[in-house]
């Protein structure tokens, strides 16, 4: 069975912050943005993703494992605190290749009545592969009303669908350690503009084992068993250097990678930024032939929390608190507005 979708293109990808590829990737400094802005873009940084989700060191399989497990509780919270309402549309927040969002749906739909679905996503080649699964589903209520939405979610200011269902349960997800590639106080107000009262998110995130850190920080022995466990791996580089790949004649074979902890891009006490660079870049721009040498270029970064930390930011974001739990490194909150 295949279910009917509708495609929407929103404005942030065509109104005033449309620029020209050259705009973009003529400018290497534009292209590389840490917060992944343009790394999940045109088919060779969307399939660098694609590709990790398959490496196994990565760990999307256990995200994946961790989300079918706690859907069960995510969807008593959310009947429970809703009022024992089970109708509901779940919009995802960056569905990269779907499996996050097919295992929420398939969780969800045990409890409830999941009715609509709308992906937002910047990364049209993504949101193609995310409905394309979704469509092909088994098990998925058979009337489900699928939407994909073409467009940046930091910077939509509101919805540009119309509720499929207005009685309907909304839950935004947040997945995929994304909330850790942001500055989580400026990304929680743009999802908050999103949100209208009695709203759900539920958002991932990964932890670290350090405790509280000291405030000098201090040496944190970024071994293969610490932050570095799921992040220096070839697929991870690969994908982290795709935009420059892009943008370039250069490949990841070409530079040095390093990895640097800190807290320069964090608004929560105690969490731990990784930040992904290359080192000895020489190249040349694909758009304007112009020489490019970086002796240090920034290209990803990654954040991992202290639990109490995380949990107790939260509760003071202007979300409320509905449900928590814990399953291996990652963390799982389901907040209301």
């Amino acid at each position: 069975m295949r279910r009917a979708v509708e495609f929407f293109v929103d404005r942030t990808m065509y109104g005033d912050g449309y620029t020209p590829p050259r705009g973009v990737y003529g400018d290497l400094d534009r292209a590389v943005r840490t917060d992944l802005l343009f790394h999940y873009s045109t088919p060779v940084c969307a399939q660098r993703w694609l590709d990790v989700c398959e490496d196994p060191a990565y760990g999307h399989r256990a995200l994946l494992d961790g989300v079918s497990e706690v859907m069960p509780g995510v969807a008593e919270a959310v009947r429970a605190d809703s009022g024992d309402r089970r109708r509901l549309t779940l919009l995802s927040l960056g569905p990269g290749d779907g499996s996050v969002d097919e295992r929420m749906l398939l969780g969800l739909a045990a409890t409830l009545e999941p009715v609509s679905y709308v992906g937002l996503d910047f990364s049209f080649e993504l949101l193609r592969r995310a409905i394309h699964r979704l469509v092909r589903t088994p098990g998925l209520p058979a009337g489900l009303a699928l939407t994909a939405v073409c467009g940046d979610f930091t910077g939509l200011g509101s919805l540009p669908v119309r509720a499929a269902d207005a009685d309907a349960v909304r839950l935004f997800a947040l997945t995929g350690f994304t909330f850790g590639n942001y500055d989580e106080g400026a990304l929680l107000r743009s999802i908050g503009a999103l949100m209208s009262e009695g709203d759900y998110l539920f958002l991932d995130a990964r932890l670290h084992s350090f405790g509280p850190l000291p405030a000098d920080r201090g040496p944190l022995g970024l071994g293969r068993g610490g932050p570095l466990a799921s992040y220096d791996l070839e697929t991870v580089r690969r994908f982290v250097f795709g935009p420059v790949e892009v943008a370039t004649t250069a490949t990841a074979s070409d530079v040095e990678f390093g990895f640097e902890p800190g807290r320069r891009v964090t608004a929560v006490p105690h969490a731990l930024n990784l930040v992904i660079y290359c080192a000895g870049l020489d190249t040349t721009s694909r758009l304007t032939g112009e020489r490019i040498r970086r002796g240090r270029l920034d290209l990803a970064v990654t954040t991992s929390y202290h639990l109490p930390a995380l949990a107790s930011w939260l509760a003071e974001s202007g979300l409320a608190p509905v449900w928590a739990q814990q399953s291996g490194d990652v963390a799982f909150f389901l907040l209301r507005r």
